[in-house]
């Protein structure tokens, strides 16, 4: 995650929240504690299920009709608190699908675990947005205004959905989540705006990464990648709104290139590059262990039979890429910011090689 807010303006609004603090200094001190501790976020798929049918969902070819007991989360949650996880996003496929989602999410808060919640907002009525308070953060995926229907699928889904932001909203710290795509691009002006004018608190830019339904061909090319950046920046440098990236580190890369400010590559020692099996992790609905979201066809192991101190410290591929710097090729290994960025390893993955260059990379390396 990329906070263009930040690098660019000083500020930010959900982050701070989550996990800046409130110091106000360019590198808070709680980032630098969180950087230094091999302690991940938790992204955890804790369900498939979903009632919309998404263009680009991640998730689809992982389907699993089975889930984890309401108990069998709890007991994964106290393990996570003791070895002080500080946060659990919980997705899916839609996670207010699962009737005890509150349930399961009020449990962690009572661990001392922040907790976030990702949802295409579909089953969000007034009743409903009452229950969200349980949570730090409410994501709601748009993905355009006129596409977002068909790209997601349901007729009446963008409506449906932008009324739940609304609702949510006056509850609970609420943010859109964008997928770019070369579907919808030329529509994130108009829904940037529309956020803006509802007062909510986060804009993330996702950069596609090919998995699922998801593939290269449903991807901008890096001209219009770098147009779009540019464009994002310009507006994190205006105040209210947090506008954030996500899955594609060169991101920050690109703000130092532009601003030559040296607090920039400061910052991304802490907050920068593949966080993938680093600082970030994901649990599927089985309780099996993923590097991230995306990477599901690699299984670290099962939180039903081992304990997630053993799978996080131990798996292998976790420790090569906790130490990716010396694995990386082509372009990503020669690059100068390689030990600041070091690309999407999964996109890398996706594209051919572990270890080679990202694709979605913009910037220059030499």
């Amino acid at each position: 995650m990329i906070s263009l807010s930040k690098l660019v303006g000083g500020s930010s609004t959900v982050s701070k929240k989550l996990t800046y603090g409130d110091e106000e200094v360019f590198i808070p001190r709680k980032l630098v504690e969180f950087s230094s501790a091999l302690i991940p976020i938790v992204v955890w798929n804790i369900t498939d299920r979903c009632n919309l049918k998404c263009v680009h969902c991640y998730a689809k070819t992982g389907f699993r009709a089975k889930e984890l007991s309401t108990e069998e989360c709890k007991r994964i949650i106290t393990e996570l608190a003791e070895f002080k996880v500080p946060l659990i996003l919980f997705s899916g496929g839609e996670p207010l699908m699962r009737e005890d989602i509150f349930e399961i999410a009020e449990f962690a808060k009572k661990k001392n675990i922040k907790v976030v919640l990702s949802t295409n907002g579909t089953l969000i009525d007034k009743d409903t947005a009452e229950e969200l308070k349980v949570f730090d953060y409410v994501g709601i995926s748009l993905d355009g205004v006129k596409i977002h229907d068909k790209f997601r699928g349901m007729d009446g889904a963008f409506e449906t959905s932008l009324n739940a932001l609304k609702i949510s909203n006056e509850v609970v710290m609420t943010g859109v989540r964008f997928t770019l795509t070369k579907y919808n691009f030329l529509e994130l002006p108009e829904l940037l705006n529309l956020a803006r004018e509802n007062e909510i608190s986060r804009f993330c830019l996702y950069h596609l990464v090919p998995s699922g339904n998801a593939s290269f061909k449903d991807d901008v090319d890096n001209i219009i990648r770098k147009r779009v950046i540019d464009y994002m920046i310009s507006q994190a440098e205006r105040e209210g709104m947090e506008i954030l990236t996500v899955d594609n580190p060169s991101d920050g890369i690109y703000v130092y290139q532009k601003t030559k400010d040296e607090r920039v590559l400061e910052f991304l020692k802490y907050r920068g590059g593949d966080n993938s099996g680093v600082r970030l992790v994901c649990i599927d609905p089985e309780g099996n262990v993923h590097p991230n979201q995306f990477w599901r066809d690699y299984n670290a192991g099962n939180l039903l039979k081992r304990s997630f101190k053993e799978i996080w410290i131990k798996d292998p591929l976790f420790k090569m890429l906790r130490d990716k710097g010396k694995f990386l090729r082509d372009r990503c290994g020669i690059c100068k910011y390689k030990d600041l960025c070091g690309g999407l390893r999964i996109r890398a993955y996706r594209s051919g090689d572990l270890w080679g260059w990202d694709p979605s990379c913009y910037v220059s390396y030499a």
